[in-house]
């Protein structure tokens, strides 16, 4: 009886840990553009289980688990409230779900940094890789379509066009410039009373890193993103490049050891438009793939081919003089900063191009290898 026990706390400790170390392999997937966290669903044989979680989360279970909550706070007897809590939990498999959120949460926290650092000193190298990804992704749409009919190709065209369009609208040096000028008149503005000291020594506070705009197009961008990352194919931090707010979560992320509210509600915010894209946009995407398969897969092939345009390593770079930027509470001046923009440009032979090379390889045999094990997963 106690070696059966045994063995079954082993077993659930094991479980544990491949679950986690799944959820660490999802965040990975959804913070590098290009991979995919629905293939990785896949992968593990998991797609149709996280599917049938996220179709629980209604209403009904809803108000059921604020029920148990209220219970297990106000009530007494909490350990007979806790039991029938858990037993709700596993009964809906959100048990498994939370272990797959805590290891991603684990993935993102520990690769944001990292990301950020590639972004800003790597730039070229690191865009050279996303790119690769993305060009043997599309592979998975293409051949997910069931009918290949020539008039699918105009489903593909228009989801090209249009991620052309989206990422020639947003360059990202406007958006610095734009940043820089509102710190420019907030330090302009300045009480010269205040210290540096004063300042840094705040925690948990706001220092209006964010504008309102900015909160909302966060809520909006988690909405959309979410969407996309239970797509086998589609990369979730790809549609944020696109969307141009891939750099401000991920450096909001890194910057959460800092204490600031700002990037607290900024996540926040972007944490709610996932919450509700999760619940409504990727039901949507739902009804579209079982009514209208063939057209969406094309779309998404298209989308994906269209998003090389702003995934192209080599972009035109601005040197601006001056940014103003606020970093642990203060506004300072960074001097002779290179900007990227969202022009393409040919590249020059040299050795930033042969590193660029490499990276852009190294991509392809990545996402290669994932194909192929989606491909045996699949049969």
């Amino acid at each position: 009886m106690v070696h059966n026990k045994m063995i079954s706390k082993d077993r659930q400790q094991l479980s544990l840990i491949q679950e986690l170390l799944m959820g660490f392999c999802l965040g990975t997937a959804n913070i590098i553009p290009g991979v995919s966290g629905g293939t990785f669903l896949l992968i593990f044989k998991i797609y149709e289980r996280v599917f049938a979680i996220l179709n629980n989360i209604n209403k009904a279970n809803i108000l059921s688990a604020l029920s148990y909550i209220i219970k297990i706070v106000f009530k007494p007897h909490k350990s007979g409230s806790i039991n029938s809590f858990v037993k709700f939990l596993q009964k809906n498999d959100f048990i498994f779900l939370f272990k797959l959120i805590a290891g991603a949460v684990i993935a993102i926290l520990c690769l944001s940094s990292l990301m950020k650092y590639l972004i800003v000193y790597q730039f070229c190298a690191t865009y050279s890789l996303f790119f690769g990804l993305i060009l043997i992704s599309i592979i998975i749409p293409v051949k997910m379509v069931e009918n290949k009919k020539a008039s699918l190709i105009l489903f593909a065209v228009i989801g090209a066009v249009a991620t052309i369009y989206v990422s020639y609208a947003v360059n990202p040096y406007d958006k610095v410039k734009k940043k820089s000028q509102h710190y420019q008149a907030r330090h302009l503005q300045a009480d010269p009373n205040i210290t540096k000291e004063r300042q840094t020594n705040k925690i948990f506070s706001f220092t209006g890193k964010y504008t309102l705009n900015e909160y909302s197009y966060a809520l909006l961008c988690g909405a959309v993103a979410i969407s996309a990352m239970v797509l086998p194919g589609i990369s979730g931090s790809l549609v944020l490049i696109l969307m141009g707010e891939y750099f401000a979560i991920v450096s909001a992320i890194s910057g959460l050891g800092t204490l600031n509210m700002d990037n607290l509600v900024f996540l926040g915010c972007f944490t709610l438009g996932i919450v509700f894209g999760g619940l409504v946009f990727a039901r949507l995407v739902n009804m579209l793939l079982k009514r209208f398969y063939n057209p969406t897969m094309a779309f998404l092939a298209g989308l994906m081919a269209g998003s090389l345009y702003a995934l192209w390593p080599f972009k035109k770079s601005i040197i601006m003089a001056q940014q103003y930027i606020k970093q642990d509470h203060v506004i300072s001046i960074v001097e002779n900063v290179r900007v990227y923009t969202n022009i393409n440009e040919l590249p020059q032979p040299g050795p930033q191009l042969y590193i660029s090379g490499i990276f852009f390889i190294t991509g392809c045999i990545i996402m290669l290898f994932f194909i192929k094990k989606e491909l045996k997963s699949s049969k």
